[in-house]
């Protein structure tokens, strides 16, 4: 399954909510950028390539142990859906016991940078989400995405399946729900509430340039929001009036993120972005299908004055006719 990236188009800070989180109202858009995660189950799988029946999935098997959301994902899935599959397994040390699930197997290529504003483990984390509800709760294979109707069209977002996961998703992350949408069909929405009540809308059809650092802070988003001043949040970025804008170029008027000024004053020089160069200098950028290079050799700042930061960053974006990546559409 292709587990997309996702971009705030609008993202506004409304004030902290009494559950300490802020009460947000973004513009979401799913990317091609996307990490392909693969999701088998012990009974769905052919006897060539069986995992078997005592497979055991666990935090080893994952790039972040018992903190990374594919796990927490797959963990909760079973509870809900499956709790005689839950059982015990060592932790990503091999010293503690931690909860595991038995005959599940779970492949993530990482293609989406780590921390980068891109919601690249909460799309994971969705990917492992619809994955197991369409084999648990369809018996669908999940990668079956899209399928034609009877009628030889495309088939419909799936509806039902969504509204049973979307709670699921909430649970795990601000993001998720939004990411386990984009996978059931609905690659853009406005997100309101701390950013898990979601109304679908149309989404826009254009090019997307993304602009990746390795600037990196520990709990980075909290940062970010502490660093939030009232000033930052003085004029509210309009959703409707880029919905309504009948050009891309219009449409890029409105596009603005109330972290953007924070995040900048906190991490000084972070607009001065680093693209990862070939030796012979050339700019190479990870593609929607392909992983970034390990061996990147020199760097060159490239980021242009008018973009605008993805979440809390330190990825920004452009928009444009013919960019890098395109946003998901269907």
């Amino acid at each position: 399954m292709d587990a997309y990236a996702k971009i705030n188009l609008i993202l506004n800070v409304l004030g902290t909510r009494p559950d300490g989180y802020h009460e947000v109202e973004m513009l979401m858009q799913a990317v091609s950028l996307c990490d392909a995660v693969t999701v088998k189950t012990a009974d769905a799988l052919n006897e060539a390539d069986r995992c078997g029946s005592d497979a055991l999935l666990g935090p080893q098997d994952f790039e972040y142990g018992t903190s990374d959301l594919a796990y927490k994902a797959a963990l909760l899935m079973a509870e809900t859906f499956r709790p005689e599959l839950v059982t015990t397994a060592l932790d990503e040390n091999g010293l503690e016991l931690v909860p595991g699930v038995k005959g599940v197997h779970i492949e993530i290529e990482k293609r989406i940078p780590a921390a980068a504003g891109l919601a690249g483990g909460s799309s994971d984390a969705a990917a492992v989400i619809t994955g197991l509800g369409r084999l648990w709760l369809q018996g669908k294979n999940a990668d079956d995405t899209q399928q034609e109707g009877a009628d030889g069209s495309q088939k419909q977002p799936d509806d039902e399946l969504l509204k049973t996961l979307l709670p699921l998703g909430a649970g795990l992350g601000s993001d998720v729900p939004f990411c386990v949408a984009a996978q059931l069909g609905y690659p853009a929405a406005i997100a309101r509430g701390r950013g898990t009540d979601l109304e679908f809308v149309q989404p826009v059809d254009c090019g997307v340039d993304l602009y990746f650092s390795d600037f990196t802070i520990p709990n980075k988003t909290a940062a970010v929001y502490a660093e939030l001043k009232e000033e930052d949040c003085a004029e509210r970025f309009s959703i409707e009036s880029f919905l309504n804008a009948s050009s891309l170029n219009e449409k890029q008027r409105f596009v603005g993120n109330h972290l953007q000024a924070p995040a900048e004053r906190l991490f000084g020089k972070i607009r001065q972005l680093n693209y990862s160069c070939t030796k012979d200098g050339a700019v190479n950028r990870p593609s929607a299908g392909s992983a970034i290079p390990a061996d990147a050799a020199d760097k060159t700042p490239a980021t242009p004055a008018n973009a605008t930061l993805c979440g809390a960053g330190p990825t920004y974006f452009t928009l444009s006719e013919t960019g890098e990546y395109r946003t998901v559409v269907k």
